[in-house]
């Protein structure tokens, strides 16, 4: 049992006689306590559990990392639509009808415009974010993101005659709740998504 302290003993009176003369034997008792303490089958036995115990805490994080992993890609398998078919989903989710799209857009593959004559609004800002909302919703139809770039915004409030230089930033800013900023480019939000739709309702009416 006290092979180590023994192994050790002139180590740790080498050590003792470095300390302050006064903090010597104390610190010599010390020193002889961990040699004991280490050299005890309890210690040893603890050292063992506590190395399975930290093998199986590293294979239970490594099981709960894989599981996020597959639950992540799993939900991301499952949720993540594609393309081709999340315009059909928005459609039917807010019971849209395809001829209330035609009158809205013109869409031919990948591509679409805006065709709609009236937006039924009188100031600048509101066109405005009406075209956003209905630009977000055409490339959730032809590309199935609904992303929209700000030259494109610009060029369509133009030919409606709703470009107001100075205030289209501050326009899309006060719609923090809709329209998300995405370096060049903008995306509706879920909210945006329910306005665009009652907004496609109103002018196919």
């Amino acid at each position: 049992m006290f092979e180590n302290v023994a192994e050790h003993l002139d180590e740790a009176v080498k050590l003792a006689e470095r300390c302050p003369e006064k903090y010597q034997i104390p610190c010599f008792q010390a020193l002889i306590r961990v040699l004991a303490q280490s050299d005890s089958p309890s210690a040893q036995n603890g050292n063992g559990q506590n190395g399975h115990g930290d093998a199986h805490r590293l294979v239970g994080n490594g099981d709960t990392s894989a599981s996020t992993s597959n639950g992540s890609y799993t939900n991301s398998g499952a949720s993540g639509q594609q393309p081709s078919e999340r315009g059909p989903i928005f459609l039917n989710q807010h019971q849209i009808p395809e001829p209330s799209i035609s009158r809205v857009y013109h869409l031919d593959g990948n591509s679409y415009r805006i065709i709609v004559k009236d937006l039924k609004e009188k100031t600048n800002s509101k066109k405005q974010v009406k075209l956003a909302l209905l630009l977000g919703v055409g490339g959730l139809l032809a590309g199935g993101d609904p992303v929209f770039s700000k030259e494109r915004l610009i060029e369509v409030c133009k030919e409606y005659g709703a470009y107001d230089a100075p205030n289209f930033a501050s326009h899309m800013k006060k719609q923090r709740d809709m329209f998300i900023s995405q370096g060049n480019d903008w995306s509706l939000t879920v909210p945006a998504q329910q306005r665009a739709a009652e907004a496609i309702k109103e002018l196919a009416s």
